[in-house]
Formats: C-alpha cells, sequence, structure tokens
C-alpha cells in the first residue's frame, strides 16, 4: 500500500463503510437473501479493522500497540465464535494482552498535561469507544478531520491561529460526541446534518461584520445518534 492509498484512510472512512455494509446486511436480509445474524457472526473483523488502521496510520504516539491490541481481541473473538477455539483455553490470553497493555500504559512516561500534544497545521482524531482528548497549536491552522464512535472527542484550539480562512474540520458522530473549543476571536460557520442527533454551536465570537480580516472555521459533517458541540 503506497503512502497516497495510506493518507485517504479515516475514519469517517471508516465509519461510513460500516454503515453501508449494516445497510445492504439487512437490506439482503429483508429480501431473504440471507440470514444476516450469520454474517453478524464475523462482527469482531470490526475490532480487527480498527486495530489495523490504528497500526498502518496512526495518528497519535501510542496509537499502534493499542491497534495490536485490538487485533489480538477481535481474533481470538472470532476464532471462539467460529468454534476453532474454546473460551476456556482463550480467555488466559485475553488477560495476558490486557493485563500487558494496561501495564505498558502505567509505565510508560506521560506528558505534562499543560503542554500542547499536537503541533500541526492539521489533525486527525478517531475514537472508538474510548475518549481522545488533544490540545493543539498551531500558527497556521488549516482543519482535519474528527470521528467519534461510541465515544469521545474533545479538541481544545485556543492555541491556534487560522492564517487562511477557511479552516475546515470534518466531523462524524456515531452513538458518541465530538467537543471543539475555539478562541473567541473565531468565526464558527456550521455546514452538517444531524440525523436522529444534534449539532450545538456556544461560540460567542468578537468578530465584528464587515471586518477586513476573519479567522473562520467551517464545520461540516454528520451526527447519526451523536452529539456535537463548538464551544469557547
Amino acid at each position: 500500500m503506497n503512502g497516497t492509498a495510506v493518507s485517504r484512510i479515516n475514519g469517517r472512512l471508516v465509519a461510513g463503510a460500516l454503515l453501508v455494509l449494516f445497510g445492504v446486511l439487512f437490506m439482503l436480509d429483508n429480501m431473504g437473501v440471507l440470514d444476516a445474524g450469520d454474517v453478524l457472526a464475523y462482527w469482531p473483523v470490526i475490532l480487527i479493522a480498527v486495530g489495523l488502521l490504528k497500526v498502518v496510520q496512526p495518528s497519535h504516539e501510542g496509537q499502534r500497540k493499542v491497534g495490536w491490541v485490538l487485533i489480538a481481541i477481535g481474533a481470538v473473538l472470532q476464532l471462539q465464535i467460529l468454534g476453532l477455539t474454546h473460551m476456556r483455553s482463550s480467555w488466559p490470553f485475553l488477560l495476558v494482552v490486557i493485563g500487558g497493555f494496561l501495564i505498558w500504559r502505567a509505565l510508560t512516561p506521560r506528558r505534562d498535561p499543560a503542554l500542547p500534544e499536537i503541533s500541526s497545521s492539521q489533525l486527525s482524531e478517531f475514537a472508538v469507544m474510548g475518549r481522545v482528548h488533544r490540545v493543539v497549536e498551531s500558527s497556521d491552522f488549516r482543519g482535519g478531520e474528527a470521528t467519534a464512535i461510541m465515544g469521545a472527542v474533545e479538541l481544545d484550539l485556543r492555541g491556534c491561529t487560522i492564517a487562511t480562512s477557511p479552516a475546515v474540520i470534518d466531523v462524524f458522530a456515531l452513538w458518541g460526541g465530538i467537543e471543539i473549543t475555539v478562541p473567541p476571536e473565531w468565526k464558527v460557520d456550521m455546514k452538517a446534518m444531524p440525523i436522529l442527533g444534534g449539532f450545538e454551536n456556544k461560540v460567542r465570537s468578537t468578530v465584528r461584520d464587515g471586518a477586513a480580516s476573519v479567522q473562520e472555521l467551517v464545520i461540516r459533517g454528520t451526527a447519526l445518534m451523536g452529539g456535537i458541540e463548538i464551544k469557547n
């Protein structure tokens, strides 16, 4: 896989592919073409796919290790569902994997939370059944993407400056939430679609109409049974 192909793999792509897959699956089930229950027996493949994404394209330090843990857990669960192994023989392996991961997290030196975690013009955050918190500092912030699936993404952009407006952040929330904190001198434009979810813009901008130079942030995407909040 070349670098261009890898750069196109992101959280929204995975989430969209899963929605299309489940939609087609249930449509075929309603048509009597196949039994959705038989196909859903392969649900641990999702854990393996998410793990591979983190291994191939980690967005920050440590995600590769998380990816290998997800791959191991997904593989063990899939083997058990297929009857190729039994829980009596596989659960010790799961304990070793999860326990080893917890020990690694406990022994790994953590950054000072007061220091910025990212100094980049673009961001890419992906939370699945977990929480991601990022403090971003950039003098030329251009946007990026944030995806939350049964999890939460929190972005603090108060240390950023938009040199070339607009900066665009693509968001996708599925049974999860995304919270973005921006400085008051920014103008925020919401271009998103809530589906059984919600978007809330709490930004109180100090930008006056007709200002010569405006730092504009555009938020676009979808909240599917999830929530997205912008504040300052």
